[in-house]
């Protein structure tokens, strides 16, 4: 891991040695992974073009030159013209990345390749993670691909597809009651009484984010060297969207793009902490208080203990010039039919959110502006909420 500088901390700044580390030692705050700069200069000659999906950027993640990645041929996923959306927008061109066609059906692949690579660079004995049931799913796939034994702590409510695919990789899993911020506090607590890998997905394992940052790379390549002006993304903490703009913001530090792309938070109306801060103008994104029940289960994050884990992402929209939006349940549910009829992409409620934010900003989107709608999930993982 030569070409890794540290751990920075994103709060107070200070710069940790790599290691296993979740929370800055000095301030508790939120990690990130800091590259020696010559890596990025090197852009170009670094891609290992004879290799596919995000391992294509192996020199550009937090692994060693030598290991073995543990994949199951994650990334290079497509992305669609939709003229149906674009005729229905009326502004903008309208694309749609098909992060659903990830090897278990959502964008966790990325993140989770990455973190099981470095889970065998430090000899992990064991991984855990809470979830929605997307990441549950991916974790329980790359740790019988990696041989690691993992736990998986999900809400009662948690999908019923999901849990089935969790249990059918031979994880064991743990329904929790509560909230998503209750079995992010319950995997806590076990992965550090039990020196465990922590791979819950939110901010808090740096080395697993940067596998999200490839969305970034991919899509640049698929405009041919170009940028998108608009990148939209549906958010519970918001971890993709932060590592996708620091993908591009590397990829103008090498000095391959000019401009870096607007960032979209969508979240579900009944559930829209980072919206909530964005709108009334806070600093800080504070936590969901009352009810969080919403179809968009992936993204139902009230952020009870974590709060600024949404903060993290409210600055990153604010950075880039970008906006956050809530869309309501009606909404989700004509997106997600629209989105299957109009353009045959079955995708699940959470994901379709970024297809009905369109229709908010459909008056700030220029005419030839390029908008990336990024599909995180498959609609046959979350089946219940078909009528």
């Amino acid at each position: 891991m030569n070409h890794m500088k540290g751990l920075r901390c994103t709060q107070c700044d200070f710069l940790h040695p790599v290691s296993i580390r979740y929370k800055c030692n000095r301030c508790c705050g939120s990690l990130n992974i800091e590259y020696e700069d010559s890596v990025f200069k090197k852009f170009g000659l670094l891609k290992e073009e004879n290799k596919q999906g995000i391992w294509k950027y192996k020199n550009l993640l937090p692994v060693k030159y030598d290991v073995e990645p543990v994949t199951l041929g994650e990334g290079n996923t497509p992305i669609l013209y939709s003229s149906a959306i674009s005729k229905r927008i009326e502004n903008g061109n309208i694309y749609l990345k098909l992060e659903s066609s990830n090897p278990t059906l959502s964008f966790k692949d990325r993140p989770n390749s990455v973190a099981f690579t470095v889970a065998k660079q430090f000899n992990v004995e064991k991984v855990v993670t809470a979830s929605t049931g997307n990441t549950g799913v991916s974790v329980a796939a790359y740790a019988a691909r990696a041989g690691i034994p993992c736990e998986v702590y999900v809400p009662e409510h948690t999908p019923i597809e999901k849990v089935k695919m969790i249990e059918f990789y031979g994880a064991t899993i743990k329904l929790t009651k509560g909230t998503f911020s209750d079995a992010y506090n319950l995997a806590s607590q076990v992965a550090l009484e039990n020196n465990w890998f922590n791979l819950t997905s939110t901010f808090l394992n740096p080395f697993a984010i940067e596998g999200d940052k490839t969305l970034a790379y991919e899509i640049y390549e698929q405009f041919d060297g170009k940028v998108p002006e608009w990148i939209l993304i549906p958010v519970g903490a918001g971890p993709l969207l932060v590592a996708c703009y620091k993908g591009f913001e590397e990829l103008k530090f090498a000095g391959l793009i000019k401009e870096l792309p607007k960032m979209v938070a969508i979240q579900a109306e009944n559930c829209s902490p980072i919206v909530q801060a964005f709108n009334n103008g806070f600093n800080n994104v504070v936590p969901w208080k009352g009810s969080d029940k919403t179809i968009a289960s992936g993204i139902a994050d009230p952020l009870t203990s974590y709060a600024e884990d949404g903060t993290r992402t409210l600055d990153t929209i604010r950075k880039s010039d970008g906006y956050a939006v809530a869309v309501s349940e009606e909404c989700i549910r004509e997106s997600q039919i629209f989105l299957a009829k109009e353009e045959g992409v079955f995708a699940e409620p959470s994901s379709v959110t970024a297809v009905g934010a369109l229709d908010v900003l459909k008056d700030v989107i220029k005419e030839n502006d390029n908008v990336v709608c990024v599909i995180t999930g498959h609609g046959v993982k979350d089946l219940d909420v078909i009528n």
